[in-house]
């Protein structure tokens, strides 16, 4: 077992990994001849662990009825089904930093064959060179549409590593702005997306890139000659589809931010764990809803491979996103993006009225599609509740609210940057103002 943590304690996603992590790793090492990767192993404790409070807490007191509740500190796994809903919001946040607004966009799907996946999801290095491919064959084949101009657009790359039912299938999807800079400097629209041409462009860059990466490496003398003879098995490029996005980008990157933060699969889409086997469902493209049972160890490797090592940047940013250049191309454009805008929400309003909904911010959607809210009394209810201690298994208190002046404790050493601060103004509880802190609520 994974965890020491109380079978109660834990959600169904948490189970299946508590009761059959050693049986995957020792298979894992049968099979590989190697044990799990590092970063897998890391993330599973991480997060078998979240939200256990004997390993740290926040305490918050109510501010009406004086009841006491803490909770366990988030793991941040991106295994976690707890804490990836932070997580999409945070990478939402840093991508609608980088789009610029107003500007239509469309997504680009790229994959490979399945004999090539398991060199490319093999090393870090294979899988950076596999994003930068793609990202060159968007680049070339816009670039070759008006040669004179030399237009350059805006990619964002996002690379996912399973397919819906979690096998390995590592796939790209870019965000490609429909419109770009030209070398004058202007902004220039860009509708042209040969899908049939982009194929080939897409398999003579990726196949390019896996064979200059494996070069030197103990990958070369299986995968070189394999590589080179993808060419002639596979005539007509390598899979790719070029969709064009209806209405403002926002909706496609709120579709995109889960699958960069997230497990293959909702807790909810687990159906049945008997102890050995587990059943969950799962929409395929062409068959509709699936239903599948399959062995808790198998369901685990699924569920684990999605993981990218530690620091590797699933989302890249190239041509006018990249960081380099993009508020100098934005400042030399501004004027221009102003009127995409004011159009975009045009287009926006025409869409909500089609749809029958309103207009929402990206952080409205995603409330709506996890559910978010205030922390509440589970008392009274009320939504008054204080921050009043943060303790760590490891390193103890590291901030206390208490004492009959209500000052703030803060342990320095711990907490960097920190200062003590006065409570004064804070509306507390008449049982905790004359020192008799309430019971915990149960």
């Amino acid at each position: 077992m994974a965890t020491q943590r109380p079978f109660e304690e834990l959600n169904l996603w948490q189970r299946i990994f508590a009761e059959h992590w050693e049986a995957f790793t020792r298979g894992y090492e049968r099979e590989q001849g190697r044990p799990v990767p590092e970063h897998w192993q890391e993330n599973v404790e991480r997060m078998l662990s979240c939200g256990d409070i004997r390993e740290g807490y926040y305490e918050y007191l109510c501010q009406d009825c004086g009841t006491t509740k803490k909770v366990g500190f988030t793991c941040k796994s991106r295994l976690c089904l707890r804490c990836f809903k932070v997580a999409v919001d945070d990478w939402l946040a840093q991508a609608k930093q980088v789009l610029f607004e107003g500007v239509v966009h469309r997504q680009v799907v790229m994959t490979v064959p399945t004999p090539i996946r398991p060199l490319v999801v093999a090393e870090e290095a294979f899988l950076k060179a596999y994003m930068d491919a793609g990202a060159q064959a968007v680049k070339e084949l816009i670039a070759e549409w008006r040669r004179k101009k030399k237009i350059r657009v805006g990619i964002m790359a996002v690379l996912q590593l399973h397919g819906r039912a979690g096998n390995r299938n590592p796939h790209l999807h870019f965000v490609v702005s429909e419109g770009g800079v030209d070398r004058e400097g202007k902004w220039r629209e860009v509708k042209f997306f040969d899908a049939k041409k982009l194929r080939k462009k897409w398999q003579y860059h990726v196949i390019t890139a896996l064979k200059k990466a494996v070069r030197g490496t103990p990958y070369a003398a299986e995968w070189s000659e394999k590589l080179g003879a993808m060419f002639a098995k596979y005539p007509g490029g390598f899979d790719c589809d070029c969709m064009p996005e209806e209405g403002p980008v926002e909706r496609l990157v709120v579709y995109l931010c889960k699958y960069v933060s997230s497990p293959p699969i909702s807790i909810r889409r687990i159906e049945k764990y008997d102890g050995r086997n587990v059943t969950y469902r799962y929409e395929d493209h062409r068959r509709g809803e699936v239903h599948e049972t399959i062995p808790a160890s198998e369901f685990i490797g699924r569920m684990i491979q999605h993981l990218p090592p530690k620091g590797f940047r699933m989302v890249r940013y190239y041509g006018i996103y990249a960081r380099p250049v993009r508020e100098k191309i934005h400042a030399l454009v501004a004027d221009v993006l102003k009127a995409l805008v004011r159009r975009a929400e045009q287009v926006a309003q025409f869409f909500a009225r089609k749809r029958g909904v309103h207009p929402s911010s990206c952080r409205q959607k995603l409330e709506e599609r996890f559910g978010k809210g205030q922390m509440r009394c589970p008392k009274c209810g009320s939504t008054r509740m204080l921050l009043i201690r943060i303790w760590s298994k490891a390193a103890g208190v590291l901030y206390e609210l208490g004492g009959s002046n209500g000052v703030v404790s803060v342990d320095i050493g711990t907490v960097s940057g920190c200062v003590a601060v006065s409570s004064a103004g804070i509306d507390l509880p008449a049982a905790w103002q004359s020192g008799r802190q309430p019971a915990p609520a149960t």
